[in-house]
């Protein structure tokens, strides 16, 4: 199925129906500026080898600046920015996050046309909880990205859920056009109180394809997850396959697999303790021994509404058909919110 990117921003202007600017008068315009940033100091070690990031270190991994302005009951705009500082580097640029226009019909329903996230992996760390900590199995293993360029959806009808994305396929850190837009789908049911089964999809060429370079595979992923989220508790697993992800402009077929499991208990108001394994086989075909064992234990304080910090420990094990390395890093993770 291909799908133009011009043919998908025109359907968005018709949906996002300018009439509707007639409301303008209906609420009170609003701004809000926000900030989160995610900090940690952790000891990194790998076995076997030396590497530049090893040793003690200050990471900023996130700086999220949030400019939100509601022009009116039915008209909202959104801008955020990001910047990273990771171990032993300079800082990045700082990057357009979300930039978009929202269009809400009520009940969870909504359109947004711009950069937006994306419906698989924004659900993903708000069901699992602990995104300052590391970001969920999708995100980590770069098997999708958490904002994107074009037409996003929701539409919420009784337990379900739908959520759909027309993209560039690019990203948001390093925005670009493909011959072809970029579809990812996400369907979520909630039967019970704090329950939710989810399945999704994601179909095209990551942009890669762009200008004169060859498209030899369409990448492919489907995921599916089931996850309880209750007052003091989070349970939850999810599962991807994927075909072709790294091969898009490359000959030869590729598949990918993984897995996440993870678990939360909050054992006092201010107090919590949790728990995540990811496995991972990112070269079924070309390299099948290559694979990755993720763990991650943790103990969290909250003292306050704006602060969160949690003494974690990770333990990375990744085989490949040439050699074996395991790393170790335990620290201070901390989330400031305001």
């Amino acid at each position: 199925m291909q799908i133009h990117s011009r043919s998908a921003l025109a359907a968005a202007l018709a949906a996002l129906c300018l009439p509707g600017f007639a409301l303008a008068q209906d609420a009170t315009p609003a701004t809000r500026v926000s900030a989160q940033i995610f900090v940690n100091a952790s000891q990194l070690d790998r076995d076997g080898v030396t590497t530049d990031d090893e040793g003690l270190a200050m990471e900023l991994k996130r700086t999220f600046i949030t400019l939100d302005h509601r022009f009116n009951e039915h008209w909202s705009a959104q801008v955020t920015t990001d910047v990273q500082w990771l171990r032993n580097s300079d800082p990045t640029d700082v990057w357009v996050r979300h930039a978009y226009l929202q269009r809400s019909f009520g009940n969870g329903s909504w359109l947004r046309l711009g950069n937006a996230p994306t419906p698989w992996i924004q659900a993903e760390s708000q069901r699992e909880g602990y995104r300052y900590v590391d970001p969920g199995l999708i995100a980590r293993t770069k098997m999708g990205t958490p904002a994107d360029y074009g037409v996003h959806g929701q539409y919420r009808h009784g337990d379900f859920v739908y959520a759909a994305s027309v993209v560039t396929g690019g990203g948001f850190q390093k925005p670009r056009l493909g011959n072809r837009a970029d579809v990812e789908a996400r369907v979520g049911w909630t039967p019970a109180k704090g329950v939710e089964l989810a399945a999704g999809g994601y179909r095209g060429t990551r942009a890669q394809d762009a200008g004169s370079r060859p498209r030899e595979h369409t990448a492919q992923r489907w995921n599916v997850m089931a996850s309880w989220v209750g007052e003091r508790s989070r349970v939850g697993a999810q599962y991807f396959r994927a075909e072709d992800w790294t091969r898009i402009t490359k000959p030869g077929s590729d598949d990918q697999r993984g897995w996440s499991a993870w678990a939360s208990y909050q054992f006092a108001p201010q107090y919590a303790v949790f728990t995540r394994h990811d496995e991972t086989r990112m070269s079924l075909d070309i390299d099948p021994r290559t694979r990755e064992r993720y763990d991650q234990i943790g103990v969290e304080w909250k003292p306050n509404k704006h602060l969160r910090l949690a003494m974690v420990g990770k333990r990375v094990q990744q085989q490949t058909a040439k050699k074996k390395q395991e790393s170790h890093e335990a620290g201070l993770w901390a989330q400031i919110a305001f």
